[in-house]
């Protein structure tokens, strides 16, 4: 087994931190996007991805930027454990479904909360999508990670917004 010095360790441990804080949004965003409303279940699984990104941390190369195999890392670790989560939890009651509708309208900015209501509606491929397209990536960026065209990606963004407005609709 190949041991560090100590010193270079902590450096590299340091540079893990300074990088993950810098992408802190991010990964939040990432925990929103994939259905953890509540506070614990988000802080839960915001811990589960920072310690899958420390695990593999030795695989990035820097052949993308941080922030792309973070979103990378931290999107994976988020369907694995909203599936996870999914089967321990087959039934939601009509209390959960109440709370966690006030919740999203208690972020600071209503919009925005409404917006991450109505993302949360779709199903889990277009929800990556999406939060792809929020977090600035461009269509090639997109179609690069989500292994698609960029004609497709354009194509699904395009229906993502139609189906995104008749949910809003629907609501009204």
């Amino acid at each position: 087994m190949n041991k560090r010095p100590l010193e270079e360790e902590r450096h590299r441990q340091q540079q893990f931190v300074a990088e993950v804080q810098q992408c802190d949004a991010l990964i939040y965003s990432v925990c929103r996007l994939y259905g953890c409303r509540r506070d614990e279940s988000t802080e839960d699984l915001y811990q589960e991805i920072v310690c899958a990104l420390w695990e593999s941390y030795d695989t990035f190369k820097g052949d993308s930027s941080f922030s792309s195999w973070l979103y990378s890392v931290a999107r994976n670790t988020a369907v694995a454990y909203y599936r996870r989560n999914q089967l321990r939890q087959p039934e939601i009651s009509l209390t959960d479904v109440e709370r966690d509708f006030q919740d999203w309208h208690e972020t600071p900015n209503p919009l925005v909360g409404e917006l991450y209501y109505l993302i949360d509606q779709l199903n889990a491929d277009d929800r990556k999508l999406v939060g792809l397209y929020i977090d600035g990536y461009e269509y090639d960026e997109i179609a690069q990670q989500m292994n698609l065209s960029q004609q497709a990606v354009r194509t699904r963004m395009s229906r993502i917004k139609v189906r995104l407005r008749e949910i809003k609709d629907r609501q009204k």
